[in-house]
């Protein structure tokens, strides 16, 4: 019995140019486009001029949510348990971890600059497509003991 998953993290900024990425699922390379495709034409098609409100939106079987942090636009593809709900809560954990670890404001800058802590903290909330942690201070020590090539 599937109780469902995450199948996909992305980081892009508003002009749909990909900051991360993470697919939980095997899948080839046209079905990563497809997944891009669709959410980028979601949120080409929405207003991202407000910080922190989240949209959503159905892909195939499953469904998505992403909101506008800075100049940066956070996605999340989940199913099952992971619905629109818990998808935005997961987001709102990933991007208040982030800033704490990264402690400035997020941008599109800051997270390439800091690109490995982004990875970090991303591995610490969603493991192998299941939510992991979502206490900061948790992630926080977690992405402090770990070193960069683990």
């Amino acid at each position: 019995m599937s109780f469902g998953r995450i199948h996909c993290f992305l980081v892009a900024t508003k002009n749909s140019d990909v900051i991360y990425e993470r697919f939980y699922d095997r899948l080839s390379e046209s079905d990563k486009a497809e997944v891009r495709a669709a959410f980028f034409q979601a949120s080409s098609s929405s207003k991202l001029s407000f910080d922190g409100y989240e949209h959503t939106a159905a892909f195939k079987s499953a469904r998505f949510v992403f909101t506008v942090h800075s100049d940066s636009v956070f996605y999340l593809l989940g199913s099952g348990e992971y619905d629109e709900l818990s998808a935005a809560e997961i987001l709102h954990s990933i991007i208040e971890a982030l800033c704490d670890v990264l402690g400035r404001t997020l941008s599109a800058a800051l997270m390439m600059e800091k690109y490995t802590k982004l990875a970090l903290v991303v591995d610490e909330v969603v493991n192998e497509g299941l939510l992991e942690a979502t206490d900061k201070d948790t992630i926080r020590k977690a992405s402090k003991n770990k070193a960069v090539w683990e």
